[in-house]
């Protein structure tokens, strides 16, 4: 039980860590972007760190997701019976 812990514990902190570099990442290259020179460029590179940036941030969810998912075990669960009948099922109970 303790080392599950240890285990989930190590997940968040490293999860916090990565989500927290993209972010540090994000704003470097935000803060070279605006500084080019050329404006045309600059509108560019801008572009270029905002679908970039976004794209890293997304990445980041992605893992931190996968690695709670897999260091809790719940990646083999069934998914449960929908609780909501189908509208045939109504009818036929009329």
């Amino acid at each position: 039980m303790t080392g599950k812990i240890l285990i989930a514990l190590v997940a968040v902190l490293a999860a916090a860590s990565l989500t927290l570099g993209a972010v540090f990442a994000v704003v470097w290259g935000t803060m070279a972007a605006i500084s080019v020179g050329n404006v045309s460029l600059r509108i560019l590179a801008v572009a270029a760190d905002a679908l970039l940036g976004s794209l890293l941030l997304i990445g980041c969810i992605y893992l931190a997701t996968q690695l709670a998912v897999r260091t809790l075990g719940v990646g083999c669960a069934e998914f449960p019976t929908p609780p909501i009948s189908g509208p045939e099922e109504e009818q036929s109970k009329k």
